[in-house]
This record gives C-alpha cells, structure tokens and sequence, in this order.
C-alpha cells in the first residue's frame, strides 16, 4: 500500500526524520533499502510514500507516528506518478505501436525546443550564405564532408551525425552547415587531442545523407575482420554524377581541405596528396579529380589496412588546375604534422609552391610536406 499525505506533510515528515536522526540522503536512502533519486522524489512528493517506507521510519522514531493524522488516502501498490501507469501498459495491444507514439511524441517536444532556441542563436557564415545564393547542394558537401573526416553511426532510435577536426575553418564552416541543414542544434566539444567534436542526432538528416550514400564507414570498426567489413554497405561518392559543376567543384576544394597536403620531392617534383584508405573511395575520387584535370594516381602503402594511401595528384599543370579551382577552404592552415609550415594558409603555401615551382628542401631530410592534412 501506498500513503497520500496532505500537501506539503510527506515532505515535513521525511525532512524532520532527516533532520532529527542527523544522517544524509544517502545514509537515509539506505537505511530504507531504496535509492538516493528514489528518497529525493518522495521528499519532492513526486511519489507517494510506501506503506513499508512509513512504518520503517516510525519503528526508529516512534514520535513520527503522529504525522498518520496526515494521511488522507490509501492507495494501491502499483499507485505512481503517473495514474494507473503500470496497468496501463499490460492493457496495450501493440507495445510497438505505443512506443512508436511516445518516441514521436518526445521527439516533437525535443523539436520544438531545438527550434526556440535556434531563433535565439545567431550563428552563420559568409562563405555558407555564398554558397546558398549560388544553389549549391548543401546536403553534398556535408556527405563529402562525412566521408573525408566524418562519420554517420546508429544511436539508438536515431542517427548521430559527427565532424571531427582541429583546423578552426573547418571547424566553423562545418559547424554552420549542421546549424543549417539539422532541425536541431549541434553540439561541440574538444577532447583531449585538441580535436573539435562537432555533433547532431538527427534522423530526417541523416536519412537524406543515406540516400546520397549507403553507408559512411571507411574502415572496419575494432576487432571487426577487414573482409567482413568489406561484405556490408560500402560508402560511395556516386552521388556527385549528379552534382552541377559548382557543386562538384566545393566537393573537391572541401575533401583536400580536410585530406590534402602537397609535397616536393629532392628532384623538384610536386605533388599534390589525398589521403584515403578506403580502395573504392580512393578509385571514386581519382575519377573525379582527372575530370577536373587533376592527373594522378593511387598511391601504395604496405602498412594501411587496404595497401594504399590515396591519391597522388602529379605535375605542375595539375596543381595549377587546382588553384583554378579554387585551392583549399579560405583560412584552413597547415597542421602540425609539418614542422616547416605550420600555422600557415595552405591556400598561401600553394600559390606560393606554383609560382616558383618548388620550395627549398633540405636534401638531409628529403621530400618536406608542405601542407600536412588537417586533423
């Protein structure tokens, strides 16, 4: 059985037991075998108070018999927060059903708040407002943005959608892009690497990016087999058959943003690096690039799980296709990974490598790489 105090009188009488007996929630909590949350919500009144609850007191202190006075009704044990709760549920036909309704119903009051508070906040950015006025597909640069330093994984009954870097233009473009296209607020944090964690769980979203490509997992997860992992949906860059030019054309400045870097060999040869492991990826991305004139080829690497490193883009003609392009996302930097030019514009260190074709290399060190990808 359960007891229903007058207003205010179960707390009184678990606050003057507390109070008197000179003992914490958490020492109270077990003295009666309960939680420290469950003691809370009967200090709140959240809940009625057990009939076994109520003697357990009185047997320790006798004098608090007198707040039965105060009881006005008895109810069932199944009595709780909400009337009738658990044999509520035993009366549902299709459990499936009625969970389908309490999810949608949790998700429009989560919508709602993410909407009120999005008109709160006043986050953009001019190169996004750009690329709107011009109709470029939002949703394909951020599935290019997903398959270069992305991810898109299960969470729960929903999809959560993930940007990972340590370059601030990236960092705040992707972030306006998320803010954008999600009809929630994206969240971010910063590990302990230094990296930029930027977050959305969004299932519509996420739906439409699973229309563009099947899948966004570019390696096999932890203590997965590299051939099992190659019998599921593999990610695909398909999509971009269907891209306009200018579309097309920030998918590529985008994914070197994030995956490139450029290299000079002791003999003067320049490259321009894409690193990516994924064997389909890899060969979807040479395509694309020799259409834009960006000649190359599949570079190989014996130490990644697939044998290659990406692609390696070649000649000096190549690069100054890719200047005409655009080169990188404004701002993004040459990441720590080269000593030489770190901190620098990757879009300066370019210019600056076309120009006059090459940079002074040590030949005790060998091939320097100008801009490292940014993390």
């Amino acid at each position: 059985m359960r007891f229903q105090f007058a207003r205010g009188q179960q707390e009184e009488f678990i606050k003057t037991f507390l109070k008197q007996e000179r003992v914490s929630l958490t020492t109270a909590a077990r003295f009666l075998s309960v939680g420290k949350t469950t003691l809370k919500r009967w200090l709140k009144e959240e809940v009625t108070l057990p009939e076994t609850a109520f003697h357990t007191i009185c047997v320790k202190m006798p004098d608090l018999r007198i707040y039965k006075k105060q009881i006005i009704k008895i109810l069932p044990d199944n009595w709780g927060q909400i009337q009738g709760g658990r044999s509520r549920v035993i009366q549902i036909k299709n459990i499936n059903e009625y969970l389908s309704s309490v999810r949608a119903a949790k998700n429009k009051k989560r919508l709602v708040a993410a909407q009120i508070t999005k008109r709160k906040l006043k986050f953009s950015s001019q190169l996004l407002n750009n690329l709107i006025e011009d109709h470029v597909d939002l949703e394909a640069l951020l599935a290019t943005c997903l398959l270069t330093d992305g991810s898109l994984t299960r969470d729960g009954n929903s999809y959560r959608i993930g940007y990972y870097t340590k370059d601030q233009a990236l960092r705040k473009f992707v972030k306006s892009l998320l803010f954008e296209l999600s009809a929630f607020v994206p969240s971010e944090i910063l590990t302990k690497k230094s990296v930029y964690a930027i977050r959305v769980s969004d299932y519509r979203l996420a739906q439409q990016l699973l229309r563009l490509s099947p899948s966004y997992k570019k390696t096999a997860r932890n203590h997965q087999t590299i051939k099992s992992y190659l019998k599921e949906r593999q990610p695909s860059l398909a999509f971009l058959k269907e891209a306009d030019e200018k579309t097309m054309t920030w998918c590529i400045r985008l994914a070197f943003s994030a995956e490139g870097s450029i290299s000079i060999s002791q003999s003067n040869t320049i490259e321009l690096n894409f690193a990516c492991y994924h064997p389909k990826l890899a060969k979807e991305w040479l395509e694309i690039f020799k259409n834009y004139g960006l000649e190359g080829h599949i570079g190989r690497e014996k130490k990644s799980w697939s044998g290659i490193d990406g692609v390696r883009v070649y000649s000096l003609a190549s690069l100054k296709n890719f200047v005409g392009l655009g080169g990188f996302l404004p701002g993004v930097v040459v990441s720590n990974k080269s000593k030489r030019y770190k901190g620098l514009e990757k879009n300066e260190v370019l210019n600056k490598a076309v120009r006059a074709r090459s940079f002074p290399v040590s030949r005790k060190h060998g091939a320097e790489s100008l801009v490292g990808a940014s993390d």
